[in-house]
């Protein structure tokens, strides 16, 4: 049996080149365990977009949009330098999401072909611990079904 990688994979593969993540830290898919610092891809439904043909049947429209979470779970604290830190690493990650963007460096999509990957919120905790936090931002990628 050939093996499967879906579109998580490919993205979280991509992640991987980003110089601000570290290689020897685990990246998983849809979870990110207890312990600073881990990384992961997850899945956020998405809605999938259709139109009515001129027979009147409901079909997908050739242009669709897919939403993924970036995650990582982080020292956190009282220590404003730790926290000043983190926030700058996922100011990073934005900033390398945007050149790639530019210069229309996608992983391959199954399925279509990536036009866009674009962050849609800005990096931030979101679940905190008394000395781990669980940070993230949402991305958008816009992709042209085959």
């Amino acid at each position: 049996m050939s093996e499967f990688i879906n579109n998580a994979e490919k993205l979280r593969e991509w992640f991987r080149t980003c110089p601000a993540i570290q290689r020897g830290n685990k990246f998983r898919v849809d979870f990110v365990g207890d312990n600073p610092t881990e990384y992961s891809i997850f899945s956020v439904p998405t809605p999938l977009k259709y139109h009515e043909n001129i027979l009147g049947d409901e079909v997908l429209d050739d242009n669709q949009t897919q939403n993924f979470i970036f995650a990582s779970k982080e020292y956190y604290g009282a220590d404003v330098q730790q926290n000043l830190i983190n926030l700058a690493f996922y100011q990073e990650v934005v900033n390398w999401i945007l050149e790639q963007n530019a210069a229309r460096n996608f992983p391959v999509w199954d399925g279509g072909t990536i036009k866009s990957i674009t962050p849609t919120l800005t990096g931030a905790p979101i679940q905190i611990g008394s000395n781990a936090a669980k940070y993230q931002i949402q991305l958008k990628i816009k992709y042209r079904r085959n």
